[in-house]
């Protein structure tokens, strides 16, 4: 039970409504309405919530979902009127709403300020906790374009919610650093004349993206296929080519190769890192797909020995997966290599087996690997491994499409991160503009992250530069401007503004803790979306700022949307272009 919920005043805990004339922190007023309702009602289901606008003298609306007797009618109003907290309780027909007194409100503002480092009171909410997130999993091969953005956006959400509850949570990375796309990149790297070619001033990930799109826009792929082969589709078919030559020289351990295969790749990965730091995202655990190239094709004979894969005529080993929509996963190619579907399932499978799992994993993919996801979770069952699965979910995503097409680093049509957070940089409006510049980098984070959280992950998000970088248009300029402008006057607004403004902890940290444990930060970020609207509409008082600033400045924080610090002035970040 929540610590708050005390209906009596008997060894009550500091912060709680029963603690006569102190601070209330976030949560006390939630934790006394659900305890009236129990003593009243007991267990009947019922929707309740804080005041949704300044508007109307209800400060909490219940929706009773069941019949109630007269008896336990007249016991749902006198619980809540015999409580000192309580101005008045009214009940109409289904919908019991309730008013707090002046005075309970004013120890809500003294609760904001006495927990100022954590106003929502969302610490200590999951501690002990072990979360592991894992998000991104990029190609080694290029820059991050905003394409990756929505998988950062909600990765770095899930990991902030549970990180502002107190839980141990580490973030993963799993990196495709070898394959058909990566010899395609170092190919590019070779015919321009090796390491020098990576040695100029534009960053070394756009230079490898670049070759790479050269080689790979040349290659005519087979991608009719099966619709869950997309992903890998590039590297089923062998063409002869000097992709193919780097490839066959990486396995035979050619010493040239790896070199420079060594050296491309750290360096792509350290500046994909520096874009990453500009909204303040960074992983714990970083695994590379070349270190299952080892153990993969022992693995492929143990699954054809097991009998779920089989080896065909041409060597290819096809994992049978019991499924109509993907039947026949490609597990290596003709030539004996294993394809990101095998080299992907050594690596899971170190990490259901492992000795501590966490309680808790989370994996944020594009919708395009649900399916062949799903096939290596069972196939992980199929071989024995069970402890982390049981405490695996999927968080599966659309693809962004950009002014209505599908981007494609390999034909070029894409809009790199880093090249979006230097526009916004350089548009910031009045006041953001005028924060000290490591405030702007995380206001620019900010801006950039909001549009990419708040779409449904459902569905396919169509995104323009003009609409990102529209203050009208992107919210995330708004919740900036809230969380970031100059600390409003502080003092109780004794109208509504104020009081709309006072409750907006409870609605907030409840959305917060249902989103981690529902593993959807899209609906938080929608929340702070509308409550920037409101204000911008002028629906809120801005005078309200002081006692909101911090409530939405906390969410915010716990929703990965304002990093507590990106580069600033004298590393690559806002207004600092990494283009050369």
């Amino acid at each position: 039970m929540d610590e708050n919920r005390q209906p009596t005043r008997a060894g009550v805990p500091p912060g709680s409504i029963a603690d006569p004339g102190g601070p209330l922190v976030a949560g006390a007023l939630s934790a006394l309405v659900e305890a009236g309702l129990d003593a009243a009602i007991g267990s009947l289901d019922r929707q309740t919530d804080f005041r949704r606008s300044p508007q109307g003298a209800a400060d909490v609306s219940v929706i009773l979902k069941g019949r109630i007797d007269g008896e336990a009618r007249n016991a749902l109003t006198a619980v809540f009127e015999a409580w000192p907290a309580v101005e008045s309780a009214r009940l109409s027909k289904n919908r019991l709403t309730l008013r707090f007194t002046d005075e309970t409100l004013e120890r809500v503002a003294k609760g904001l300020t006495a927990h100022a480092g954590d106003p929502l009171q969302l610490r200590g909410t999951a501690t002990g906790m072990r979360i592991l997130v894992d998000y991104l999993d990029p190609n080694a091969n290029k820059a991050l374009h905003v394409g990756h953005l929505r998988n950062i956006a909600l990765g770095g959400a899930i990991a902030a919610l549970w990180r502002a509850r107190g839980a141990d949570v580490a973030c993963q990375s799993v990196v495709c650093d070898i394959g058909r796309n990566i010899a395609e990149a170092l190919a590019g790297v070779s015919a321009a004349g090796g390491l020098s070619a990576l040695s100029g001033s534009e960053p070394v990930d756009r230079i490898v993206g670049r070759l790479y799109g050269e080689v790979a826009g040349a290659v005519v792929s087979d991608e009719d296929g099966a619709e869950a082969d997309a992903p890998i589709a590039r590297e089923l078919t062998l063409h002869g080519d000097a992709a193919d030559a780097v490839l066959a020289a990486w396995r035979e351990g050619d010493a040239e190769t790896h070199a420079l295969w060594r050296e491309t790749i750290a360096l792509v990965l350290r500046d994909q890192a520096a874009t990453l730091a500009r909204l303040g995202q960074r992983h714990d655990l970083q695994l590379r797909e070349s270190d299952a190239i080892g153990p993969a094709l022992a693995l492929a004979d143990r699954l054809v020995d097991l009998g779920l894969a089989r080896r065909e005529d041409d060597g290819v080993v096809i994992l049978e997966t019991g499924r109509d929509d993907y039947p026949r996963c490609p597990l290596t190619r003709s030539d004996g290599f294993a394809t990101e579907h095998l080299r992907a399932l050594v690596l899971w499978l170190e990490i259901a087996d492992g000795d501590a799992p966490a309680d808790r994993i989370v994996h944020v993919m594009g919708e395009e690997w649900l399916t062949s996801t799903q096939i290596r979770v069972e196939a992980l069952q199929a071989l024995g491994a069970r402890a982390g699965l049981e405490r695996y979910r999927m968080l599966a995503h659309q693809l962004v499409r950009l002014e209505g097409s599908t981007m494609k680093s390999s034909a070029g049509n894409t809009l790199l991160i880093d090249d979006l957070l230097d526009t916004l940089a350089h548009a910031l409006p009045a006041p953001l503009a005028d924060l000290p510049a490591e405030t702007q980098a995380r206001a620019v984070a900010a801006i950039a992250l909001t549009p990419f959280l708040i779409a449904e992950a459902g569905v396919a998000l169509e995104i323009d530069l003009a609409a990102l970088t529209d203050p009208a248009r992107n919210p995330g300029f708004d919740l900036a401007a809230l969380a970031l402008g100059p600390a409003p006057a502080a003092g109780l607004l004794q109208n509504d503004a104020g009081r709309f403004a006072l409750l907006q902890g409870e609605r907030l940290r409840r959305v917060l803790i249902q989103a981690s444990e529902r593993d959807d930060p899209v609906a938080p970020a929608r929340f702070l979306a509308r409550l920037a609207q409101a204000r911008r509409d002028g629906d809120i008082d801005p005078e309200a700022d002081a006692v909101l600033q911090p409530q939405v400045r906390a969410a915010m924080t716990a929703c990965g949307l304002l990093p507590d610090a990106v580069p600033g002035a004298d590393a690559p970040a806002a207004g600092t272009s990494r283009t050369g």
